[in-house]
Parts: C-alpha cells; sequence; structure tokens
C-alpha cells in the first residue's frame, strides 16, 4: 500500500512535532476538496508513488512509514494519522500500534461517516487514539451535496451521511464510553456554497459550549472539481463575522 508521508510537521499535532501519515481512499467526494489523488485511490493500493519526486509530501509504501516512526523515535512526539478516511484503512490498528510502542502520541483525523468503526477504536486500551479531529464539512443536513463513495464494508453501514455525522458528534461528546481521556477537535474550512450562517447555527447547535471548533478559509485552486475553483472565499471581514456567530454558541471558535 501506498500511502503520503509527510516526515515533520508542527502544525498537524498541537504542541507535539510530528510526522503525519495520508492513509488512501474516502467516502467522500468533496468538490473542493484538494487531494484528489489521495481521495480517488484505492483503499488497499493507494496512489503511485513518485520515487524521484522533491516534494515534502510524497508517495511512499507503507513500510517506509514504518521505518521512519523508527527512526525518528527519539525526536518525533506524534504521529497525526489522516486520508482520505483513515478509518476506511486495513493498515489503521497496525500504524496506531506501532507508533504506541514508539512512544508517540497518536492523533486520528476523521469526517465522522464511520461512527462504528470509530467507537470501536475509542473502547480499545490498545487502539484508542490521543487526539481526533473530526472535520465538519457543512449542516449534517446537506452532506448529500457533498457527493459520497461507498466502498468495501462502509457501504454496508446503514447509516445516512446525516445520521452518521450526527452520531459521530454525540459520540465524541460522551467520555465516559471512552477507554481513557482522549483530546477532541472540531474543523470546519469556510468553503461560502456549503457554509453559511444557518450552517454554522446547525453545527453549534450539535456541540457543547466547551468544544474546540476551529475553523480554515476555503482556498480554491485545485478543486477535486474544477468549477469550484473559481469560487470566491468568503472576505476577512465575512470571515469574523461567521466566527463571531459561532462563538455565540461555541466560546472557544477561532481561525486557525
Amino acid at each position: 500500500m501506498n500511502v503520503g508521508l509527510q516526515k515533520t510537521s508542527l502544525v498537524n499535532y498541537p504542541h507535539r512535532l510530528a510526522a503525519a501519515v495520508f492513509l488512501p481512499g474516502c467516502n467522500l467526494r468533496c468538490p473542493y476538496c484538494y487531494n484528489t489523488e489521495l481521495a480517488c485511490a484505492s483503499v488497499l493500493n493507494g496512489p503511485v508513488c513518485k520515487p524521484h519526486s522533491s516534494e515534502a509530501n510524497d508517495y511512499v509504501p507503507i513500510e517506509k512509514v514504518y521505518e521512519h516512526i523508527e527512526k525518528r523515535k527519539a525526536v518525533l512526539q506524534g504521529l497525526v494519522i489522516s486520508g482520505g478516511e483513515a478509518l476506511l484503512s486495513p493498515a489503521l490498528p497496525e500504524l496506531i500500534l506501532r507508533a504506541k510502542r514508539a512512544g508517540l502520541a497518536v492523533k486520528l483525523d476523521t469526517n465522522g461517516l464511520l461512527p462504528d468503526a470509530l467507537s470501536a477504536i475509542l473502547q480499545d486500551e490498545a487502539l484508542c487514539p490521543d487526539m481526533i479531529a473530526l472535520d465538519i464539512k457543512t449542516n449534517p443536513s446537506r452532506y448529500d451535496e457533498l457527493g459520497m463513495c461507498r466502498i468495501g464494508d462502509a457501504a454496508r453501514t446503514g447509516w445516512t451521511a446525516e445520521a452518521a455525522v450526527t452520531q459521530t458528534i454525540a459520540l465524541l461528546q460522551q467520555p465516559e464510553n471512552f477507554c481513557r481521556p482522549v483530546e477532541i477537535e472540531y474543523r470546519t474550512v469556510l468553503v461560502p456554497p456549503l457554509v453559511q450562517a444557518d450552517d454554522i447555527s446547525a453545527i453549534a447547535a450539535l456541540l457543547s459550549p466547551d468544544s474546540r471548533w476551529f475553523f480554515a478559509p476555503f482556498l480554491p485552486g485545485h478543486c477535486l472539481n474544477p468549477a469550484w475553483n473559481n469560487i470566491r472565499p468568503y472576505t476577512d471581514a465575512e470571515t469574523t463575522q461567521l466566527i463571531a456567530l459561532a462563538q455565540t454558541k461555541v466560546p472557544h471558535s477561532c481561525l486557525r
């Protein structure tokens, strides 16, 4: 299996020097996705490696990730496991175990469409991550606008997208169901057609007031759907207004 690897990052795991691995395959087809090659790749095989590339975030066989963890475990403080959608990958358990054996904290990024798989990991002492970051794309009632891709067993979960995301948000606010304490954060990209004032209010209503909710600007240019490259991002004033709205329900909401 080929995966994306960022050998060193100061931004993907808050307050930790971390490596980041990007597992292939995704069950969403967000029109603004900028990581199309990885998201659309086979869950089992991943994208084509570029062995002579000078890019910092290249595709490598997953064995190279294992080697990097072992080689740099004295320097690294954490491993970020992202995607695609990491919970789809059969490689996820082994990655978590190897990171933990190396003494690294584990942060898992997810889109929330697989609540049963996430719940199972959160109740497994050996696999439970130290941090979960949930990407909330828009109001859960609008997830069908994103485009879905049913992959393997994930296609047979019985969840609608709206119900799955809503259940995941509820799950992450019930720490008594975790096998140990887990740090939680929520993230939303401010994509104008998908995240408007009504959507902010709908998402905020699902989050507890003490949640940590981080926003990122929409940056067109490499969207999965080329038409979305023509969408104007929010201005600074519009962004400030939306975040202020979020703060009325979730005070710890800010631009990252």
